[in-house]
């Protein structure tokens, strides 16, 4: 029988604290499999586990803003959550799930979420490698950490969703942040007031995850409450939590994270590129493609984008072709080959990375 919580709404570093301390006990067997449904107060950007905060958060505008700013226990990419975000997490022992790989397990459980969200009205679906989006849109970033024999791994739902409060909060790879630049970004993003036309109450949604959760985890579960020892350990950790010890324990590499932008013309329109590049990594962390063309079904650039997302730079071309291959679309005068020209056209700009085009055959 698993064990459902909700811990509230409560300070970034209270809901992170929380996150080792159930991972840990649940590595060494003193509590039982868990779903967590948790929120955030005051409003907070969550840097993934391997980032730096200079190269991930607009500091000036978080510190104006009293946004809080803190680093996960798991891996993957900057998030903002405002106070009306729900999040979820699965700890688990691994066993319990039939011991699967990571993008296994992956799939499974953002496979159980999207059937909750579904239960809501919303028409959810897994996108790899690691999304919940509606019709193209992403609604859950998801990602996970394992600790000996378990695991955490979590999401967010976004409920009622301010994208420019996003957008100045993170360095996204946003050309500028102007009327137009604001849509691009909500056209790539979905949330649950947007689609149904109304904010459901967090108990309805808390019940429809864990109706989709427990039908593809084939596990039963009741409501349950914290323990005597995850209460007094939170009470011993959470302040280590919001130190600068921990917050800023990934420090900013030598070189700036480079936002490159560039626009590639071709027969069937123009393309408006933004990318984020790790240039020491030589990494593509984000891309994001606008522009005056035509393709159907409209999802998919925002598919090829979260394709690409954190792909080394030699690695790029070979993602878009992989991307195409037996994918059906339809087009105006484009072709494959003029996605991997409008993507390496801005990269191209990086220092010291030979980034070249493979010959047509």
């Amino acid at each position: 029988m698993w064990r459902v919580l909700y811990t509230g709404q409560r300070p970034q570093h209270e809901n992170i604290a929380l996150d080792k301390i159930m991972l840990d006990l649940r590595a060494e067997g003193k509590i039982p499999n868990t779903i967590r449904f948790l929120q955030f107060k005051p409003e907070c950007v969550l840097i993934g586990y391997h980032q730096s905060v200079e190269q991930e958060v607009r500091l000036e505008y978080t510190q104006r803003e009293g946004i809080e700013v803190g680093r996960r226990i798991t891996g993957g990419g900057a998030i903002y959550f405002d106070e009306t975000q729900i999040g979820w997490e699965v700890i688990a022992d691994r066993k319990s799930l039939g011991d699967l790989s990571f993008e296994e397990l992956t799939a499974k459980i953002c496979q159980g979420v999207a059937k909750g969200l579904q239960k809501l009205g919303i028409p959810a679906q897994f996108r790899p490698r690691n999304d919940i989006e509606v019709e193209g849109r992403k609604i859950s970033g998801t990602g996970g950490v394992f600790e000996g024999n378990a695991f955490l791994y979590q999401g967010t739902v976004l409920m009622d969703f301010n994208v420019e409060r996003m957008l100045k909060s993170l360095q996204i790879p946003v050309e500028k942040l102007t009327s137009k630049g604001i849509k691009s970004a909500e056209d790539r993003v979905e949330w649950v007031k947007r689609y149904l036309g109304r904010l459901p109450e967090k108990e309805e949604v808390f019940s429809a995850i864990l109706e989709g959760l427990s039908e593809e985890l084939g596990i039963e579960y009741q409501w349950g409450e914290l323990t005597e020892e995850e209460k007094r350990l939170l009470e011993e950790k959470k302040d280590y939590f919001k130190s600068q010890e921990w917050v800023y324990e990934v420090k900013r590499g030598t070189a700036e994270p480079e936002m490159l932008f560039g626009i590639y013309r071709c027969l069937g329109g123009t393309f408006r590129v933004s990318a984020k590049v790790d240039a020491e990594r030589g990494v593509l962390e984000q891309v994001i493609i606008n522009g005056d063309f035509f393709v159907e079904p409209k999802r998919l650039i925002y598919d090829l984008e979260a394709y690409l997302k954190h792909t080394p730079l030699g690695d790029v071309e070979r993602r878009i072709r992989e991307f195409f291959k037996d994918r059906k679309w339809e087009s105006l005068n484009l072709s494959a080959d003029d996605f991997v020209e409008a993507v390496l056209f801005p990269l191209r700009k990086t220092e010291g990375t030979e980034i070249g085009l493979e010959k047509k055959s």
